[in-house]
């Protein structure tokens, strides 16, 4: 009896002692390296979801810090990063749905200076809401717009694509430490749904929410890294491009896209693609996009890509690059004569 209270209290000693070096480890990071969470949005903006693998948190906002910027986050009640908006739309007005991922979202860039926002500002018989949620891949798009796209009159549906959007993202079930739906195509050649898993995505939420108001996770991962990148071992580091090289067209692509066109078709909407792909890749989707009726409005930068980013560590669009993507919008917009 005397042996087992001993092993108890020194387990306990052991776990006391565990969770104070955790509690230093947590406030040394947060002292020396704060920017461990540069890529990580404020604890509470996501949220998981069966369907969608995360969504952003109705109603909520939040300051995003990292070592670029300090920028505030609003999400509107219909859980997007868009401006309070109405169901119902006045006849005249010209309203297009755009979905993408985090580049589209706005990461570190203030709500007014996101193209969408600066072309709708422009141009008063045109509404841009942006539907986007970083890390979606375009089967996450797709599935958003199917889920929540049919209760909103909407004119027009536009969808992101780019290496990160085609890429890993679609090819696999998990990404940021979170289980996500995929398509996979069947031996008939059919596009078929994977959907999560509930009890592993309750698992997910509890971990999440758990562990995302802290940095010391995020500074291990980013260490871990660090240090694969040293041995020339591959990395899959979430703030990194996903599919760096050239970008192929596959069958999945067509059947993502297709099926996308056909929701639109059947919902009376106009479909285009907003691309911003290497040259190598890009003359296919475009093809693809005339042959099937999908619109394709292409992001073009003749700028140093280095003045267009927010930094050498975070290669989102910084507030010129959504600038002079709202000007190419703007032009064909005025083209088409919306």
């Amino acid at each position: 009896m005397k042996a087992l209270k001993k092993h108890f209290a020194s387990l306990c000693l052991l776990l006391v002692g565990c969770l104070i070096a955790l509690v230093l480890a947590e406030g040394l990071v947060r002292i020396f390296f704060p920017h461990a969470r540069d890529h990580v949005i404020s604890a509470g903006l996501f949220q998981i979801d069966n369907d969608l693998g995360w969504k952003l948190t109705p109603g909520k906002s939040a300051v995003h810090h990292s070592r670029y910027f300090d920028v505030l986050y609003t999400i509107n009640a219909l859980g997007y990063r868009d401006r309070p908006r109405n169901l119902s739309k006045d006849g005249d007005v010209h309203r297009i749905l755009i979905y993408g991922d985090s580049q589209v979202f706005g990461w570190g860039v203030p709500d007014a200076q996101r193209f969408s926002n600066w072309v709708e500002d422009r141009k008063q018989s045109v509404e841009i809401w942006n539907m986007a949620v970083p890390g979606y891949g375009l089967d996450q798009e797709i599935l958003s717009y199917e889920k929540d796209g049919q209760s909103i009159d909407a004119d027009e549906v536009v969808f992101f694509l780019s290496r990160a959007t085609l890429g890993g993202r679609i090819e696999h079930d998990y990404q940021y430490k979170k289980y996500k739906p995929k398509f996979v195509i069947d031996q008939n050649g059919t596009l078929k749904l994977v959907t999560i898993k509930k009890a592993a995505n309750a698992w997910t939420s509890m971990l999440y929410q758990l562990l995302s108001p802290f940095y010391l996770p995020y500074f291990v991962e980013r260490f871990i890294i660090t240090l694969k990148k040293a041995s020339g071992l591959p990395t899959h580091a979430p703030w990194e491009n996903a599919g760096s090289g050239n970008l192929a067209m596959g069958e999945l692509h067509k059947k993502l896209l297709e099926r996308a066109r056909n929701i639109a078709v059947e919902r009376g909407q106009r479909m285009t693609a907003l691309a911003y792909l290497p040259q190598t890749g890009n003359e296919d989707f475009r093809n693809f996009c005339q042959q099937e009726g999908i619109g394709y409005w292409e992001i073009v930068f003749r700028d140093d890509l280095r003045d267009l980013v927010i930094g050498e560590y975070d290669h989102h669009w910084n507030a010129r690059a959504n600038k002079l993507i709202g000007e190419q919008i703007l032009s064909l917009l005025n083209a088409r004569g919306e």
